[in-house]
């Protein structure tokens, strides 16, 4: 028996031009890809409940008023089913991938849900159409400041994704940057806006657009923390943004749909809410409401 071994050795030996070598031991320092964990798992599936439930809360609310004021509940509704889809895709293992994580984490690589940014590119030009609505911001100013925001989102999918750490802080800058001049607008062209509507409608979006730059605001920290620098584990930054888009989502859109007053409702006009063809008159807005 040890004959046959000493053969095989010896063959082996040759074969390589050499010894067998010892292997070399493995890195202590070496560490699996920081990926979610059963809890992880589990925020996601509950924030999955959640946005599901605000979609259907905010479906039912919509049937319930004239088919002209119904936008803002659409966009409302909208942004909680594109939510709702987005995390189901993350609960269920996928829209994620591996990138190079900071060296100084916790491991050399990490998972990144991208799934979560193909939601962003939806959902915050939603979220940005109720709001400069409701400020009566012109059609001209809210097409750039959608432009910026989806500025905003596709280079931040770029700095989560890149495989260079310097590049990936570059566009994480250019990022806030674009999210600055969201916020600029914000605060200025679309809050004067509000209050020439009315008191009523400008107290409340001063109110809400503070909520909103102050949630928004938290966004890029989490991933500082989390994608940037490897500080907060996977299932840390997954119950961080989780519960950011909780509250940006269908609390804040319930914020919105219950505080408008009378005269800060988005009305569709009339050619917009009648249906065209040549078998067809316009429905009154009194047979639509009673519909409703």
């Amino acid at each position: 028996m040890n004959t046959y071994f000493d053969q095989f050795a010896y063959a082996v030996a040759k074969k390589h031009d050499g010894g067998i070598g010892i292997p070399e031991p493995i890195d202590p320092d070496l560490h699996h890809p920081e990926s979610i964990t059963k809890a992880g798992e589990t925020y996601l599936w509950v924030v999955f409940g959640i946005m599901t439930a605000g979609f259907l809360g905010f479906t039912a609310l919509s049937q319930k008023v004239s088919y002209r004021y119904r936008t803002l509940y659409v966009t409302t509704l909208l942004i909680n089913a594109i939510a709702a889809v987005s995390y189901f895709v993350m609960a269920s293992g996928l829209g994620k991938t591996i990138v190079n994580a900071d060296p100084h984490s916790w491991s050399s690589v990490r998972e990144v849900y991208y799934a979560r940014y193909l939601d962003w590119l939806f959902t915050t030009p939603l979220l940005l159409l109720d709001i400069t609505l409701l400020a009566g911001l012109p059609v001209g100013e809210i097409i750039i400041v959608v432009i910026a925001d989806i500025m905003m989102v596709v280079t931040g999918l770029i700095a989560g994704l890149h495989p260079s750490l310097k590049y990936r802080w570059g566009f994480y800058g250019i990022s806030c940057l674009a999210m600055l001049f969201v916020f600029y607008v914000l605060v200025t062209s679309a809050r004067s806006y509000a209050f020439l509507r009315s008191p009523k409608v400008g107290n409340l979006f001063n109110q809400v657009s503070l909520a909103l730059l102050v949630v928004w605001s938290l966004y890029p920290v989490v991933w500082a923390f989390s994608e940037g620098t490897g500080k907060f584990t996977a299932d840390q930054e997954v119950l961080a943004f989780a519960i950011l888009d909780v509250i940006a989502k269908p609390i804040w859109g319930a914020w919105v749909i219950f505080g408008t007053p009378e005269e800060g409702h988005v009305i569709l006009p009339e050619s917009l809410a009648t249906p065209v063809g040549s078998n067809y008159g316009s429905l009154s807005q009194e047979a639509r409401s009673e519909d409703a």
